[in-house]
């Protein structure tokens, strides 16, 4: 079965390892083993750097594969996007997706670990602004909660929750209340279902497959099976977090182990291929709609 993953740091990881070919080296062989055919791949921001060169490396690299996948081109926060200008030049590179912060306050809202509860700030809600004109993904994952119902309360026109989980079946600062989850629903937003160990669960007989299937049906109980995806976050390649996965789902190679998980949890074949790529082409659809793409 083919799988669309609406979280994977690969252009970032592209962009900073200094090797000739690092997506065959990290990646290519693990996506095909895995059937992960595509989704929204980032370059995230933890610190500051020139994010605009880091991309056109990243591409760069990607460019001998770009036909075999279908990849939506994010940003894990716009830390180093300093104003519209830098934000539509990157849009100009095929970038349709990002949320405004990692974990930290910037310029246009407040991340999770932020030590003040700020919300959303005016150039933020300009951001948003130029991204519902242009059909770009809002995703207020990592956002606190302030900044989440600020950015909601600004209609973004294509809005998801890129990798999240429930707070109510492992309370980590990233997962989202039974509230938000409402809140985005109601706001016609979408999760995607992130297999780090301790956003599944805090306990570790469940950070596994099986414990992040409990976590689809969670969330599609409140949200509806239709707005579920796969968020996955995939951290082996790099090297500050190559523990921080499920115990059978390692790497994109061992995706189909959630299938399995899914069957196993009796969840029916039409549910499950919502959840590994119908979902997601009916979110893709709807930002190129107005691009004839």
């Amino acid at each position: 079965m083919k799988v669309y993953d609406t979280h994977s740091d690969i252009f970032y990881n592209l962009a900073f390892r200094d090797t000739p070919d690092p997506f065959k080296e990290y990646h290519l062989d693990d996506l095909q083993k895995g059937g992960v055919v595509g989704g929204i791949w980032v370059v995230y921001s933890d610190c500051e750097f020139d994010v605009i060169k880091a991309y056109k490396e990243a591409l760069a690299k990607y460019e001998p594969y770009k036909n075999k996948f279908d990849v939506i081109y994010g940003m894990e926060g716009l830390r180093n996007v300093k104003n519209l200008k830098e934000l539509d030049e990157l849009y100009q590179m095929g970038i349709r997706h990002a949320t405004l912060t990692w974990n930290e306050e910037n310029h246009l809202a407040t991340g999770v670990k932020a030590i003040s509860n700020n919300g959303l700030k005016e150039e933020g809600k300009e951001f948003i602004k130029y991204m519902n004109e242009h059909n770009m993904i809002v995703d207020v994952s990592h956002l606190n909660v302030q900044s989440f119902y600020d950015v909601i309360n600004e209609k973004p026109k294509i809005l998801i929750a890129s990798h999240s989980n429930a707070y109510a079946l492992s309370d980590h600062p990233r997962n989202l209340t039974d509230d938000q989850l409402r809140t985005l629903k109601e706001a016609g937003g979408m999760v995607g279902v992130v297999a780090a160990r301790n956003f599944v669960s805090k306990d570790p007989k469940k950070q596994n497959c099986a414990g992040l299937v409990e976590q689809i049906k969670y969330i599609a109980s409140i949200i509806g099976i239709n707005n579920v995806m796969l968020g996955l976050d995939m951290m082996h390649y790099l090297d500050d977090f190559n523990d921080a996965n499920l115990d059978d789902l390692k790497c994109h190679a061992d995706v189909p182990n959630i299938i399995k998980a899914m069957e196993a949890a009796g969840m029916n074949q039409k549910d499950i291929e919502k959840v590994c790529y119908l979902n997601f082409r009916r979110l893709k659809k709807k930002v190129y709609s107005e691009e004839g793409e």
